[in-house]
C-alpha cells in the first residue's frame, strides 16, 4: 500500500467537510438577508442554525447505522445529496418554516453523515494509535479552514447575485461531489490498513452497542462532547455583541474574532500532535485549561484599551477551540474499533448536538435573565471544567491500557 493513500483519505474527508459543514456554517452570513426577505426577527432566523446543530448531533446514530449496515458509499452519497437538496430548497423558500426544514433538518442530517462519523469511520481504519490523533485533527479542521473560504464566498455571492442564487450556487458545489463519491473504491477503503479493523467474519468483531453503553468510558466520551459544546456555544454567539457593548469598534472586534477562528485549526492539530506523542491526558488538560483561562481573560475586557486581555483570549480560547473533538473521536476509535463502531460513535456524538443546541440557548437565556455576561462566563468555564474531568478520566485510562 503506498504511504500516501491514508493521507489521501484524510484529504477526502477534509474536502467533503468543506462542501457540507462549512456551507452550513456560512448561514451566519445569510442572516441579515433572510431577516429582510422574510420579515422575521433575529431569533426566528438563527433558530434555523440551532436546528442544524441539534439534528447534526442527534442524527449521528442514523449516520452510524448507515455506515455499519450499508457502507461508506451509501453514507457519503446520502450526506452530500442531503446537503445539495437543503441548499437548493433554501433558494426556493417562500416561508421561514421552509428554512427550518431544509437548512435545519435536511442540512443537519447531511452534516451528521459527513462530519465526525465519516472521518472517524474512514481515518480510524487507516492510522495506528501513534498517528491517529493528527490525522483525525486534519480531517476535523475542515470546519475552520472551510469557513475562511465559504464565508467570504457567501458574502460575495449575496452581494453580486442575491441570497437565493447564492444558495443555488452552493447546491451545485455540493452536487458535483455526488458522482465522484459514487465511483470511489469504497470496498478497498473499508478494508483499511492490515491489522487495524476486525473483519466481519472475525471471532472478535469488537464491542457491541449494548456492551459499550453499559460501561463508563462510553458515557465519559458522551459527556465530554456535551459539556464541551455547552461551554463553547454558550459563549461564542455572544462574543461579538459583548465586544461592541464594551466600546470596541466593529471591524476591529470582527478581526480579532476572525483571528480566533483562524487559530482553531492550528491548535486542533497541535494538541492532537501532543496527544499522539503519548500525552493524551496531558493534551486534554492543557486544551481545557487554555480555554478556561481564555474565558477569564475575556471577562477582563472592559473597554477599548484592554487589548492585552482581548488578544490573550484570542490566543488561548481560539487556539484551543475545536481541539477536543479529534481527541474524543480518537479515544472512541481506539476503544470501539469494530463492526459496530459507526453506531457506537453515532450515539456518543449525540452529546455534541445536544450540547451545541442547549449551549447557544442557555447563553442567550442567561443574558436575558441577568442583563449581563457574568453568568455566561461562569456557565462556560464550569461546563469546560466538568468536560475536562470527564475526558481526562478516559484519556488516563487509555494511557494505562497502552502501557
Amino acid at each position: 500500500m503506498p504511504r500516501y493513500v491514508p493521507w489521501l483519505l484524510v484529504a477526502l474527508c477534509f474536502v467533503v467537510g468543506v462542501a457540507s459543514r462549512s456551507i452550513s456554517d456560512a448561514f451566519a452570513v445569510f442572516v441579515p438577508a433572510l431577516e429582510q426577505a422574510f420579515g422575521a426577527n433575529r431569533s426566528s432566523v438563527t433558530l434555523v442554525y440551532s436546528f442544524a446543530l441539534l439534528v447534526g448531533g442527534t442524527g449521528a446514530p442514523l449516520a452510524g447505522w448507515i455506515v455499519d449496515r450499508f457502507g461508506l458509499r451509501a453514507l457519503t452519497v446520502f450526506g452530500m445529496s442531503a446537503a445539495a437538496l437543503a441548499t437548493a430548497s433554501a433558494s426556493q423558500a417562500t416561508a421561514i418554516w421552509h428554512l427550518y426544514l431544509g437548512l435545519g433538518v435536511v442540512m443537519g442530517l447531511g452534516t451528521a453523515c459527513l462530519s465526525g462519523v465519516l472521518s472517524a469511520s474512514v481515518v480510524g481504519r487507516w492510522f495506528p494509535a501513534r498517528r491517529l490523533g493528527v490525522a483525525m485533527a486534519v480531517a476535523w479542521s475542515s470546519t475552520g479552514v472551510g469557513a475562511i473560504i465559504m464565508f467570504p464566498l457567501a458574502e460575495y455571492l449575496i452581494v453580486a447575485k442575491g441570497w437565493r442564487q447564492a444558495y443555488s450556487d452552493f447546491a451545485w458545489i455540493s452536487a458535483v461531489f455526488i458522482p465522484v463519491l459514487l465511483v470511489l473504491p469504497w470496498k478497498s477503503i473499508e478494508r483499511g490498513a492490515p491489522g487495524l479493523v476486525p473483519a466481519r467474519a472475525s471471532t472478535n468483531p469488537g464491542p457491541t452497542v449494548g456492551e459499550a453503553i453499559r460501561e463508563w468510558p462510553f458515557w465519559a466520551l458522551t459527556f465530554s462532547f456535551a459539556l464541551t459544546s455547552i461551554g463553547i456555544f454558550s459563549l461564542v454567539p455572544q462574543a461579538m455583541v459583548y465586544l461592541l457593548e464594551r466600546g470596541l469598534e466593529g471591524p476591529y472586534a470582527a478581526r480579532a474574532l476572525a483571528v480566533s477562528g483562524f487559530l482553531a485549526p492550528l491548535g486542533l492539530i497541535g494538541f492532537s500532535w501532543l496527544a499522539d506523542r503519548g500525552g493524551r491526558r496531558l493534551a486534554a488538560l492543557l486544551a481545557y485549561g487554555c480555554s478556561i483561562a481564555g474565558i477569564g481573560a475575556f471577562a477582563l475586557v472592559r473597554g477599548p484599551n484592554d487589548e492585552f486581555w482581548l488578544w490573550t483570549f484570542v490566543l488561548l480560547f481560539g487556539g484551543s477551540q475545536g481541539s477536543r473533538g479529534p481527541m474524543i473521536s480518537t479515544l472512541a476509535t481506539l476503544r470501539y474499533r469494530g463492526v459496530h463502531f459507526g453506531r457506537i460513535y453515532g450515539l456518543i456524538s449525540i452529546g455534541m448536538g445536544v450540547g451545541c443546541f442547549f449551549g447557544a440557548w442557555l447563553g442567550g437565556l442567561l443574558h436575558d435573565w441577568t442583563g449581563g455576561y457574568g453568568a455566561i462566563f461562569i456557565l462556560s468555564a464550569a461546563a469546560l471544567a466538568l468536560a475536562m474531568a470527564s475526558l481526562g478520566s478516559e484519556a488516563g485510562a487509555r494511557e494505562r491500557l497502552s502501557r
